[in-house]
């Protein structure tokens, strides 16, 4: 469901570990080092061949990874993993130490097999090639958004996940994103799903051009609200409403559609007994006049038998009778 879920760690470069051994082999491709342990030779060349064809990282310069050494370490269990990572979380399946140019993938389960490898290299390696370019301020929502940007691992299950947390109001400020990484006050897999939206929706507004002038301005500037003035017109703040009604839009609909089932439920309800009560004042209405029909008839039968007849017709009428018996 998540981004590979890599933790990135922007500490101070970690002091030189002690997992390497002479055992270690090691597969170089342009400023690219990949140490690998027996039985991952295969794996780690595979990598390096995929890695040297990979496109450049979106809006930077086509060289920048090649600015120094980055070491690759291929993890082959959790003993190594650990003393090349310590403290990782269970949920990274890569670490990217950016300002020593160290990267940590483990190559066993359950940590590896989330996302290809390759997918998980090139977001750590976006992790390094923008620290090397906009220095370590970079908040942690762009450079977790950056890096899924980068390395294209941003899927429909990352969508469907996104929709049902904005089914649940789960849609944060991206200066809460940026301690949620530190203190957890939302799950990782959001935030990463919440940056990714974040750093795509730049890219949009300016296209592939516009996104590269902003890293140009943020570099020199150095700081992404005044890159963003004068890139793109917007203050930070004005940037961040327009992002969440895009995150609503595109993919919001899921809570629109029930809100809209509860409304048309309600609706019909409503609809459901006001024409019962119309149905039961029209009975009753129908019911009074009938009444009052019934009632004029009965007063005119009445009215009509009380009335005397013609003169003297009423005792022939009387007689005849009487002379009858």
């Amino acid at each position: 469901m998540t981004l590979g879920l890599t933790l990135l760690l922007l500490a101070a470069a970690a002091p030189a570990h002690s997992g390497q051994t002479p055992r270690q082999g090691e597969i170089r491709t342009g400023s690219l080092v990949i140490r690998f342990w027996p039985g991952h030779q295969a794996a780690a060349q595979a990598l390096a061949d995929a890695a040297a064809l990979s496109p450049p990282l979106p809006g930077l310069p086509p060289d920048i990874l090649e600015a120094g050494e980055i070491v690759v370490y291929l993890a082959p269990d959790p003993a190594v993993f650990d003393s090349l990572a310590p403290g990782a979380p269970d949920w990274s399946g890569g670490l990217a130490f950016p300002e020593s140019a160290r990267i940590v993938l483990p190559t066993f389960a359950p940590r590896a097999g989330l996302r290809p490898l390759l997918i998980v290299l090139r977001h750590e390696l976006a992790h390094v090639a923008l620290t090397r370019y906009l220095g370590s301020s970079v908040p942690r929502w762009f450079h977790e958004g950056y890096a899924q940007l980068a390395s294209g691992s941003w899927n429909a299950a990352d969508a469907w996940a996104l929709r049902f947390a904005i089914l649940q109001g789960r849609l944060e400020s991206l200066e809460s994103l940026s301690l949620d990484f530190a203190r957890g006050r939302v799950s990782a897999d959001h935030a990463y799903l919440l940056s990714f939206t974040a750093v795509e929706f730049l890219y949009r507004l300016g296209g592939a051009d516009g996104f590269t002038r902003l890293l140009e301005r943020w570099r020199e500037m150095g700081d992404l609200d005044p890159a963003l003035r004068r890139t793109y017109g917007l203050t930070l703040g004005q940037f961040e409403r327009l992002w969440r009604r895009d995150v609503g839009r595109r993919y919001g609909w899921l809570l629109v559609l029930a809100q809209a089932a509860v409304f048309w439920t309600v609706l019909t309800i409503l609809l459901l007994v006001l024409g019962y009560w119309k149905k039961r004042r029209t009975r009753q209405k129908l019911a009074a006049l009938e009444a009052a029909v019934a009632a004029r008839e009965v007063a005119a039968r009445l009215e009509a038998s009380a009335e005397p007849g013609p003169a003297g017709q009423g005792d022939g009428m009387i007689d005849e009778v009487g002379g009858n018996e």
